[in-house]
């Protein structure tokens, strides 16, 4: 009887073969392409990348390693350079496809040499991270030799199934004389093809394919099948609602708004009309207009283009995620009697729980629900700015995997104001022709309408007529004057004596906010008034966070709120007076949306002043923000003393002008030459966000139930098969860090708690050394640049 050949324990290499290029194919079928190459031919490359990708495991290498059952012995086989399969694999694959290439007489030099280097590309990336392409093209004598040891131990008789096996062998028992690839051939031949960007867009979906090919089959063993949304469901829960039978102005405009925008998406021009904006004012129900226009969209697709399109909702910061989780929640539950299943609805970002249920009422374990949720097998993926660009500019696989649901996907880009303005034109290069070559769109929403693109498509045509129309607050402008942090508190006190309103005070970093927050409270006490007092930043564990914004938006009581700028963006709450450091104009726009929010009184006051640190006579805003930023914003504000929320549009829309002028795009280029040469290795160095150096988290036990999780986590950590223990902790993961805080590592001196089973760990009995029930985390330093 023939020895079986295997691929995984469990499974034969022909099997796992022939079902990933069966998925591989499956997924470029299912894409929505108008690419100038044909899709079919597409489609068998990928077929071809799915039947070769692993054949050096057909090795007697390989096979002995996979066989093994002693832990050291398996260990060493492992690690011979004769048992890695990928290099094998991947020029096998290169002769497969040029070999299909050449049969069907492809008469385009220049792309055909692409897709088969692309293809070997794919195949000897797929277990590691992109790198430069033009610099793995090269064979060294040390390679070649392991590959003529590999040749001549493949077990041939399990691979007659593959296409073009005698031709690819033939070209391996030739090598090095067969491998005809150089930096400068490549090269030549891209700058002739012309349009970079879409070799960068088929080579980063080639190579996500295989990987969500080869995970879905190694681990699950198929793809889940599409689920349906029921066509009407904003619609009916609108109604239910009751929001459309406005009774107070806010909700009237709320209801015209989102009427106009569904009437806007049903004319939409679905062929040329693919980058979209919604900017409408703060408070004004973008968050629900925009996912209406998203399914709307998605159920015209499905009827006119015979394809249905996910909807990739982002946000900018993990601290809007649950709230809007919450309304998608909501309507699943008004609407279908039953909450949304992950197949439906998932929530992914690197804190999210891995759990995945179907509608059919199965749970996956954790490791098939890690597959799942990090490959966006859903119908609607609630998620943030740094999953979804970092999956757009990445060398690492565990990234890219997701591309290929991108395309062909409506992406909502919520508070887009918060994308770097130096991105701008990397983003748009790249959006232009994802729309161009996949049919995906994009809809940006905010207030604050960026000019990344010149001609997206409005969908709210009549936005300077709602933006006119909202008279809830009035911005003083107060920045001639320095203020200090006393001065600043002496203010605020004084207000609350002569006008007792909520009040909300946001300050651009940490050290300020505490400040600040003592300074109030010890003055409160003085004159012994009893209003209501609140602190939020980074620094407060993210479950007391979430428990204060809850109490801020239902307590009747005056309230007194000292935040930093993660207030700003979505987070849903109405006071009437809002006092605001100096930030730029499109922060300023935020936040005075917190001001008045729902139109319940005539005007809310919005003060903008600029604090400065007495300690080294540096104002705040400079350890945080772009100067770019600051100087067009001071450049507007200071024309004027008072500025009426209608004005604010014109405003910023002029802000943006100036700021795009003012930007380079230096970064912008650098990165666009990097993706057109596909020089990954540069392209990893992608970052959404530019961090302050390394960040520690710190576990802070701040009740009972951070003591159970405490506990829970103790338990897990001392298993000890990793595999077991990772799937455990996925569960747990997001109650874990609900009470996790991140503070840069420079930010802290000596003030840092032990490490405790790999984290740092603050118990109940350290509370009083290390966190403050009011401020948070306590600072060891004079440093001040501490934000958010």
């Amino acid at each position: 009887m023939k020895e079986e050949i295997l691929a995984h324990p469990d499974k034969s290499l022909e099997t796992h073969l022939k079902k990933v290029a069966e998925i591989n194919r499956l997924i470029i079928k299912n894409t929505p392409l108008t690419l100038p190459i044909d899709k079919k031919i597409l489609e068998e490359i990928s077929y071809l990348i799915g039947l070769y990708h692993d054949i050096g495991k057909a090795t007697s290498f390989f096979q002995e390693y996979l066989k093994e059952t002693d832990p050291a012995k398996k260990s060493w086989l492992k690690n011979r350079p004769e048992t890695k399969h990928s290099l094998i694999s991947a020029i096998a694959g290169y002769f497969a496809v040029e070999k299909y290439l050449e049969e069907i007489n492809y008469k385009d030099e220049n792309y055909r040499e692409f897709l088969a280097i692309s293809s070997y590309i794919v195949i000897k990336r797929h277990h590691t991270h992109l790198t430069n392409l033009l610099d793995d093209l090269r064979l060294d004598r040390e390679e070649i030799e392991i590959i003529k040891k590999q040749r001549k131990s493949l077990f041939t008789d399990s691979l007659l199934f593959l296409p073009y096996l005698k031709e690819v062998l033939k070209k391996i028992d030739e090598l090095p004389k067969s491998w005809k690839l150089t930096k400068l051939r490549l090269t030549e031949k891209i700058k002739k093809i012309g349009d970079n960007l879409l070799l960068y867009l088929i080579h980063h979906f080639l190579y996500s394919v295989l990987l969500e090919a080869d995970k879905h089959d190694t681990v699950i063993g198929r793809i889940p099948k599409r689920k349906n949304i029921p066509e009407e469901i904003i619609e009916k829960y609108y109604n239910y609602k009751g929001f459309n039978n406005p009774n107070n102005p806010i909700n009237k405009f709320r209801n015209e708004i989102y009427n106009e925008v569904i009437k806007q998406i049903d004319n939409l021009n679905l062929d040329d009309e693919r980058i979209l904006s919604l900017s409408a004012p703060t408070g004004s129900g973008k968050t629900l207009t925009s996912l209406a226009a998203a399914l709307k969209l998605r159920n015209r697709i499905r009827k006119e283009k015979k394809y249905i399109p996910r909807i990739i909702y982002c946000l900018p910061f993990l601290s809007i995620i649950d709230q809007n989780a919450k309304v998608i929640e909501e309507i699943f539950e008004v609407v279908v009697k039953k909450p949304p299943t992950s197949d439906l609805f998932l929530i992914h970002h690197h804190l999210s729980d891995y759990i995945y249920t179907t509608s059919e009422e199965n749970e996956y374990e954790p490791d098939e629900s890690e597959i799942l949720i990090e490959g966006w097998d859903s119908e609607i993926i609630l998620t943030t700015f740094v999953q979804f660009f970092h999956t757009l500019f990445s060398n690492r696989n565990r990234a890219i995997r997701k591309f290929n649901k991108i395309l062909g996907s409506i992406v909502i880009l919520d508070e887009i104001q918060c994308f770097p303005h130096y991105y701008w034109v990397l983003f748009k290069e790249i959006a232009l022709k994802m729309a161009q070559y996949s049919n995906t769109y994009f809809i940006l929403s905010t207030a604050t309408q960026p000019a990344i693109f010149d001609n997206s498509l409005e969908l709210l045509k009549e936005k300077e007529k709602y933006f006119k129309s909202f008279q809830r607050t009035k911005i003083h402008i107060n920045i001639k004057n320095k203020t200090t942090i006393s001065d600043l508190a002496e203010k605020i006190i004084k207000n609350l004596e002569n006008s007792p309103e909520n009040t909300l005070i946001v300050l651009n970093t940490v050290r300020a906010a505490q400040d600040l927050f003592k300074k109030i409270k010890e003055k409160l006490i003085e004159k012994n008034f009893n209003f209501e007092v609140y602190f939020l930043s980074s620094h407060i564990v993210p479950y007391q966070r979430l428990e204060r914004i809850e109490k801020i938006k239902n307590s009747g009581a005056t309230k007194i709120v000292i935040s930093t700028q993660l207030i700003e963006a979505g987070v849903d709450i109405d006071m009437e007076r809002v006092i605001r450091d100096l930030s730029p104009m499109d922060s300023i726009n935020q936040v005075a949306g917190r001001a008045n929010r729902n139109w319940r009184r005539n005007i809310g006051d919005v003060e903008i002043i600029k604090l400065i640190d007495e300690r080294n006579s540096r104002f705040f805003y400079s350890y945080i923000y772009d100067v770019v930023l600051i100087d067009a914003t001071t450049k507007i504000l200071s024309s004027f003393s008072i500025i009426d929320e209608k004005r604010f549009i014109e405003l910023i829309e002029n802000y943006y002008q100036d700021v795009k002028r003012r930007t380079s795009d230096d970064t912008s280029l650098k990165y666009l030459k990097d993706i057109k040469m596909l020089d990954y290795e540069e392209i990893g160095k992608f970052k959404l966000l530019e961090e302050e150096g390394e960040k520690i988290d710190i576990f802070i036990e701040i009740n009972d139930e951070a003591s159970k999780v405490w506990r829970e986590y103790e338990k897990i950590i001392k298993i000890k098969d990793p595999f077991k223990r990772r799937g455990e902790f996925y569960k747990i993961r997001n109650k874990f860090y609900s009470f996790v805080i991140s503070i840069f590592s420079q930010k802290i001196k000596g003030n840092l708690p032990p490490l405790v089973n790999g984290i740092r760990y603050v118990s109940k009995t350290q509370l009083e050394e290390f966190y403050d029930m009011d401020i948070g985390f306590k600072l060891d330093t004079d440093e001040t640049q501490i934000i958010w």
